[in-house]
């Protein structure tokens, strides 16, 4: 993500506001600071540029869309790009392979992103003479509308009983 957010620059600002490795939006860290971290204080623009503030809260904030989504890594990362909102209303009502979901994605921003996170997710890993992961492993299907709601209602059944 900090690759492509960033590309290791810790002072780039973008057009947007968006400031730091992991580009936050100022409120975006506020929101994350007081809300996750439970700090009192909100960081200041020159504290998004410090890598050790930025990536602590970039990092709480994915972790957040990440347990938001279903721990989906494809979904977490369309949404740090797009935003959670947007990828909720972009879910599918039956379950799809992640590759297709992406495909479908209708900001073309978003769609490239995601393809280029998971190419460097790759490609570090090679880098760092970690084990290769396919794919297929990194990208998990996309679970449907309908699927999540089946799945609720099991839960809600069987907590009844």
């Amino acid at each position: 993500v900090i690759r492509q957010e960033s590309a290791f620059n810790a002072s780039v600002r973008s057009y947007a506001g968006a400031v730091g490795l992991m580009q936050l939006m100022p409120a975006t860290a506020r929101y994350v600071s007081k809300k996750l971290l439970k700090r009192k204080h909100s960081p200041k623009r020159r504290d998004l540029i410090t890598p050790s503030i930025n990536i602590e809260l970039g990092t709480a904030y994915l972790a957040d869309i990440f347990a938001s989504l279903g721990d989906n890594p494809v979904l977490a990362t369309a949404a740090y790009n797009a935003g959670p909102h947007r990828v909720k209303r972009w879910m599918p009502k039956s379950s799809l392979p992640a590759d297709i979901w992406v495909e479908l994605i209708p900001f073309r921003e978003t769609r490239g992103y995601v393809q280029r996170v998971f190419t460097y997710a790759a490609i570090y890993d090679h880098r760092l003479e970690r084990k290769l992961t396919r794919l297929s492993e990194r990208m998990l299907p996309v679970q449907g509308t309908q699927a999540a709601q089946t799945a609720q209602t099991t839960i809600k059944d069987s907590t009844a009983l």
